[in-house]
């Protein structure tokens, strides 16, 4: 039998080891996390609308600071999901969410440099 279909869909740990390309996935995470927050505030200084209506509702309501409220929601919600799922899923679920934020910064930087 496979061992990976032996592995229960959620698993609860009270610890969980970081593998090597884990540690990458979260780091690129973090700083595109970073980089999302400062671009979109920038955008909106300078007269840009929030294409994303969940984020534009959350600075509707909560100012500036919503934008940080948000990423910071989605980031509690990807470490629930990366803590319960197994290995491959929680890995493929990072690396989802990684090259979601990288397209995201990326769009955001075409934006603001007017192209």
């Amino acid at each position: 039998m496979d061992a990976e279909r032996d592995e229960p869909a959620f698993v609860w740990r009270v610890e969980r080891q970081l593998s090597d390309s884990e540690a990458v996935l979260w780091s690129v995470i973090v700083v595109a996390s970073v980089f999302d927050v400062l671009a979109t505030m920038r955008g909106i200084a300078l007269g840009f609308e929030e294409g994303n209506a969940v984020a534009r509702a959350f600075i509707d309501t909560y100012g500036d600071p919503g934008i940080g409220l948000l990423k910071f929601v989605a980031l509690a919600l990807l470490v629930v999901a990366w803590w319960v799922l197994p290995e491959r899923s929680a890995t493929l679920v990072l690396a989802g969410f990684a090259v979601i934020s990288l397209l995201t910064i990326a769009l955001n930087a075409i934006t603001l440099a007017g192209l």
